[in-house]
C-alpha cells in the first residue's frame, strides 16, 4: 500500500473510531456523568490542546532535524565530489583518471546499492565506505610536480575531505528516530484530546458526529506525517538520492560516458 492509500486508511479508521466512540458515550453513559461544566471544561480542554500542540512539535523537531541534515548532507557530497572530479582534471594523467574512476565508482555505489540499503537497514555499506577511504588515500598518495598540479591537489584534498565529511553526517543519521518516550505520550495524548471530549455532553446528532470524526481524523494525520517523517532514508517522505544521481550524470556527460 502506497503512503496516499494508508494516509487515507489511518485518517478514516481514527475518524470512524472517534464516531463510534461518541456513539457509545452517548448512548450507554448517564448524561449526569457526561455534562460537565461549559466554561471550566473549555479552559481545561484549551490546556490540553495547548500542551498537546507542543508536545506535536516537539516531535515534529525531533524528526524533521535529522531528515534535512540528511537532505542538505547528501547535497554538500554530491557538491563536493563535483568539484573534486574538476579539481582533479588538472593532475598528472595517470593521476586524474584514477581519482576520476574513484569518483564515479563511488558516486554509482553510493546512489545504488547503498541507498537501497540504507533504505532497509538504517546503514551504509562496507563497501562504499571502503571505496570512499580508497579515494581519499589515492588522493593522498597524489604527488604534484608543478605548481598547477599542486593547486589543484590541494583543492583536491580538500574537496575530498568535506566530501567525507557530508557523508559521515548523513550515515550516522540513516538510524536517527524519535525518541521512545514520545510515541506513547503523543499516543496517548491523542485519545485524551478526543475523549475528554465526551464529557461535554453533546447529543448524538450527525453534525456532532461530523465534528469527532474531523477531529479523531485530524489527529491521526498528525501522528502518520511524523511516523512517515521518522526514518530519513524510509518511509513516505524519505530522502532520495537525486543529489549523487545528478552529479554522477553531470560527470558521465562530461566524459561522453
Amino acid at each position: 500500500m502506497n503512503t496516499l492509500l494508508a494516509g487515507i486508511a489511518v485518517v478514516l479508521a481514527a475518524a470512524l473510531a472517534s464516531v463510534v466512540g461518541f456513539t457509545v458515550v452517548s448512548r450507554y453513559v448517564p448524561r449526569r456523568w457526561r455534562v460537565a461544566d461549559g466554561d471550566a471544561a473549555g479552559t481545561v480542554y484549551s490546556t490540553i490542546g495547548m500542551v498537546y500542540a507542543i508536545l506535536i512539535a516537539i516531535a515534529a523537531i525531533a524528526v524533521w532535524e535529522p531528515r534535512a541534515d540528511v537532505a542538505t548532507n547528501t547535497e554538500a557530497e554530491a557538491s563536493s565530489l563535483i568539484e573534486a572530479y574538476w579539481s582533479a582534471n588538472r593532475l598528472a594523467p595517470a593521476d586524474r583518471d584514477e581519482v576520476h574512476g574513484l569518483i564515479i565508482g563511488y558516486l554509482q555505489l553510493a546512489s545504488g546499492t547503498e541507498w537501497d540499503h540504507l533504505r532497509a537497514s538504517h546503514s551504509g555499506t562496507l563497501t562504499a565506505e571502503t571505496l570512499s577511504t580508497e579515494l581519499r588515500e589515492r588522493v593522498d598518495g597524489v604527488r604534484p610536480v608543478t605548481d598547477t598540479e599542486q593547486a589543484a591537489h590541494q583543492m583536491l584534498a580538500n574537496q575530498v575531505s568535506s566530501a567525507a565529511t557530508a557523508r559521515r553526517a548523513r550515515i550516522g543519521d540513516a538510524d536517527s528516530t524519535m525518541p521512545a518516550p514520545l510515541w506513547p505520550i503523543l499516543l496517548g495524548g491523542a485519545v485524551i484530546s478526543v475523549g475528554f471530549l465526551y464529557l461535554f455532553g453533546l447529543r448524538r446528532t450527525v453534525p456532532n458526529g461530523l465534528m469527532f470524526a474531523a477531529l479523531g481524523g485530524m489527529v491521526a494525520l498528525m501522528l502518520f506525517v511524523l511516523y512517515q517523517v521518522e526514518l530519513p532514508y524510509s518511509r513516505g517522505f524519505a530522502v532520495d538520492p537525486d543529489s549523487l544521481r545528478a552529479a554522477l550524470e553531470t560527470l558521465r556527460g562530461a566524459d561522453g560516458l
